[in-house]
């Protein structure tokens, strides 16, 4: 598709072939000034946007090569063509060398600049979409976007520049699932000096070992069966960006000693392959498990861990950093609603205690899940119980975490508590008690100052009065 509409400026002085080119070009639908000197041109270019400049190499006053070098330092993204007779081609490649999109030679036809004009907008439109991305990548992993004023967060923000200040220094993550490794190592890499370079990420575990080696290190043609062409490894996709290794802790022993290699002496080696190539590459690496044990166990290597671990990290469970849910939450809602481009939504209060009390064993991937969850079961503007998962709803809760997020009294904690091994008993009484560790008069007296019981009771133990709460629903024990 062409990239018409765009500006386009002339810089040419000879008056024929500047309307020559004036009246082609507009008639292929571009916006088309022209001017007979560099000085005009950069009057033009200081006044007006422009994408592209087709100069001619000899001008009056300033040369097109002192044009292309005043246009390369103040507007950057300006392709330039550079126009020369066949005579003079030398001073093209010279041209080129100092940042022209591409050259022609005169005499030229017409349609031959079309395609070269074509050609060079093309590219810098992908030149700009691809500074476009790395400017939205670096800004969705900025310090920004990492969620949370808890103390482990703050912390963690502080562990993240000081790596990311230092350009070789290999860090390992070590975290649950779901608490956010991947990110971490994404917020390293694109806070570092490195952030223009490429961030590869390497799951250890989801590649089958005999192929994790060629996927690292590259191979030769041959030098298996299958390896019908010569192949660079990600680890060399790399050069001077980041590797992140997740579950490192699931590499073989095999691959250890030659990642070891790697890391000591910085170089990679293909499969099959004899040449060392020199690798510039930082190493961030991740694992749900604590490789020390690993290493005692004999499981991974300890030369390999020290080389790793230069700087440990260490994520935190959601349940130890609950005040920072309430942020995550309308964090997850307004990317959702950006997403689909619709209003902010918002929980009630009762469904957003419940997410503040639960154990987050999926920790904060679960937590985005249950919000989406709920944005899509959910058609009103405020979120209720209802629209949250089951698995969220139903599953049990901390007592303590409750009590604590409603400042409740001792007394208050305890008649929960009798209550919630009530219901788990299924409201049987002598179990209860016998749960509890108390007489079962006590638990009755208990169980009529919280207005739970009454004079008769079942034979199984259960009070005729005795109302439970089950998935959120007041019920008569006597009716269970």
């Amino acid at each position: 598709m062409r990239n018409v509409n765009q500006k386009i400026l002339i810089v040419e002085d000879e008056a024929p072939m500047c309307e020559l080119l004036m009246t082609f070009f507009s008639e292929k639908g571009y916006k088309v000034d022209a001017v007979q000197n560099g000085e005009e041109a950069i009057r033009q270019l200081e006044e007006r946007d422009c994408a592209l400049v087709i100069t001619d190499i000899k001008l009056p006053g300033l040369s097109g090569l002192e044009l292309l070098a005043r246009i390369q330092l103040d507007w950057p993204d300006v392709a330039v063509i550079i126009m020369t007779a066949f005579s003079s081609i030398s001073s093209a490649v010279e041209a080129m060398k100092l940042g022209a999109e591409d050259y022609i030679g005169k005499p030229f036809q017409l349609d031959e600049l079309a395609i070269t004009v074509e050609k060079a907008l093309e590219r810098r439109s992908l030149r700009r979409e691809v500074k476009e991305l790395r400017a939205e990548v670096r800004e969705r992993y900025n310090f920004s976007n990492l969620v949370g004023r808890s103390k482990p967060m703050q912390q963690l923000f502080e562990v993240i520049k000081r790596i990311a200040a230092r350009r070789d220094a290999s860090a390992l993550i070590i975290g649950s699932t779901g608490t956010g490794k991947e990110l971490v190592a994404r917020a390293i890499h694109y806070n570092s000096d490195r952030k223009n370079a490429p961030f590869v990420p390497i799951n250890c575990s989801a590649i089958p070992e005999t192929l994790l080696e060629s996927e690292l290190f590259g191979h030769q043609r041959g030098a298996f069966t299958g390896a019908h062409e010569t192949r660079r490894g990600l680890i060399e996709e790399a050069q001077g960006g980041t590797v992140f290794l997740d579950e490192i802790n699931t590499l073989s022993q095999n691959l250890q000693v030659k990642l070891l290699r790697v890391l000591q002496e910085r170089i990679v080696r293909k499969v099959g392959g004899r040449e060392n190539i020199p690798i510039d590459v930082r190493f961030v690496s991740a694992s749900n498990r604590d490789l020390e044990d690993a290493v005692k166990r004999g499981e991974f290597r300890q030369d390999l861990f020290y080389r790793l671990n230069v700087v440990p990290v260490r994520l935190s469970d959601l349940k130890d950093r609950r005040e920072d849910i309430p942020l995550l939450v309308h964090h997850f809602l307004r990317k959702f609603a950006d997403q689909h481009n619709e209003p902010v939504r918002r929980f009630a209060g009762e469904a957003m205690r419940i997410l503040m009390t639960h154990t987050w064993p999926g920790n904060v991937r679960e937590l985005e899940n249950a919000v989406e969850h709920a944005l899509t079961m959910g058609s009103g503007e405020t979120l209720t119980v209802e629209d949250l998962p089951t698995s969220v709803t139903a599953s049990e809760r901390d007592i303590v975490d409750e009590a604590l997020l409603d400042n409740a009294t001792l007394a208050e904690v305890e008649r929960r508590y009798i209550l919630r091994v009530l219901e788990k008993m299924e409201g049987h009484q002598m179990r209860t008690a016998h749960a509890l560790g108390i007489d079962r008069r006590t638990l009755y007296r208990r169980l009529r100052q919280y207005g739970q019981g009454s004079d008769k009771n079942n034979e199984d133990g259960r009070s005729k009065g005795d109302v439970l709460k089950k998935g959120g629903v007041q019920v008569k024990a006597s009716s269970l």
